[in-house]
């Protein structure tokens, strides 16, 4: 769109006739059909996102327990001369 579309004298010179009620009948409609579409993007990739987010938190355990034998090692590595 371009700027003389959106600004107020359009919408004023176009009036409450039926070019006005057009354009705006358009305007909503495109926005809830580009809403549905959105809604139905989300919906498709929900597992995807689901099974990625788990497997992050799977991996963020796994580097949090590493983390927690490192920091051990660094705190008493006496517990550690034979490894």
């Amino acid at each position: 769109m371009d700027a003389l579309t959106l600004s107020p004298a359009f919408s004023h010179r176009m009036g409450e006739g039926e070019a006005g009620s057009r354009y705006h009948s358009m305007r909503t409609l495109k926005t809830i059909c580009l809403t549905i579409v959105h809604l139905v993007k989300q919906a498709w990739f929900l597992p995807r996102t689901l099974a990625e987010a788990g497997k992050d938190r799977r991996r963020q355990i796994v580097l949090d327990e590493l983390e927690a034998e490192r920091l051990d090692r660094i705190r008493n590595p006496s517990k550690y001369v034979g490894r």
